[in-house]
C-alpha cells in the first residue's frame, strides 16, 4: 500500500525530475519471475528504475547504512528494499533475492556492486550469476547510457531477456567458481551490448536520413 501511494504522490515530480527515455521497454516481460541487470553509476538509478518500469513492481537491495533507523527500515522495506552488506559475500541479502524470484517477482540489481563511473566493461560480482542459476530465472539486461542527473536527459536502455540456466554452456552444469566467472562474464556482455546496438542503431538512423 505505502508502494502505491508513493508512487501517485511522487510520479508528476519524478518526470520533470528525472526525464527519462527508456528504449525497448519491451523486452522486460509483464509477469513472473524475471532478473533486471543494469550498471550503475549514480544514486538516482534506484529511483528511476522503478517509476520508469512500473509495469513491474521491483524488489532491490540497498545498502544497509541507509536501514539505520526503524522509519527509514520500515519506509525502504515498504517500497521493496532490502539491506546489503557491501563488499562481502551478504547470504541473508542473496537468500531474500532467491525468495523474492520463488514468488515469481521482479528483482533489480546492479552487478557491479557498487556505482562505477566508466564506460568500460567492469569486472561483476558473481553473486547474480549464481542466484539466476539456482533459480533460473531470466536476466533482462540493461544500461545508462551515463550518469543519471535531476532535470537531466536520461537515457535507459533493455536488452531481449536470457536465461543462464538454458544456454549449453551453463544447462545442468555444476556451479562452481569457474563456471559463475563465465556466466558473469555473458551477463556483462549482454549489459554493454545494450549499449553497443543503441549508438550502431542510431548511427544507422542518422545515415539513413542523410540519404
Amino acid at each position: 500500500m505505502v508502494f502505491y501511494i508513493c508512487f501517485l504522490i511522487a510520479f508528476i515530480p519524478l518526470l520533470f525530475i528525472f526525464p527519462t527515455k527508456v528504449i525497448n521497454k519491451k523486452h522486460l516481460p509483464k509477469k513472473g519471475k524475471v532478473i533486471l541487470a543494469c550498471n550503475h553509476q549514480s544514486n538516482c538509478d534506484a529511483v528511476i528504475i522503478p517509476y520508469k518500469l512500473i509495469k513491474r513492481r521491483f524488489r532491490f537491495m540497498a545498502k544497509a547504512s541507509l536501514f539505520n533507523t526503524k522509519f527509514k527500515s520500515w519506509f525502504l522495506r515498504q517500497l521493496g528494499g532490502y539491506p546489503v552488506t557491501q563488499n562481502s559475500s551478504d547470504l541473508t541479502a542473496i537468500k531474500t533475492t532467491m525468495q523474492h524470484l520463488k514468488k515469481e517477482r521482479a528483482v533489480c540489481v546492479f552487478p557491479e556492486g557498487t556505482r562505477l563511473v566508466s564506460s568500460e566493461k567492469n569486472e561483476l560480482k558473481n553473486g547474480v550469476a549464481m542466484i539466476a542459476l539456482r533459480t533460473k530465472s531470466p536476466i533482462v539486461p540493461a544500461y545508462f547510457l551515463k550518469p543519471t542527473k535531476p532535470f537531466t536527459k536520461n537515457i535507459l536502455v533493455l536488452g531481449e531477456a536470457f536465461n543462464l540456466s538454458e544456454m549449453e554452456q551453463f544447462k545442468d552444469k555444476k556451479i562452481d567458481k569457474e563456471l559463475l566467472n563465465e556466466a558473469s562474464k555473458v551477463i556483462s556482455e549482454k549489459m554493454f551490448d545494450c549499449r553497443d546496438n543503441y549508438y550502431i542503431n542510431l548511427h544507422k538512423q542518422k545515415a539513413k536520413y542523410k540519404k
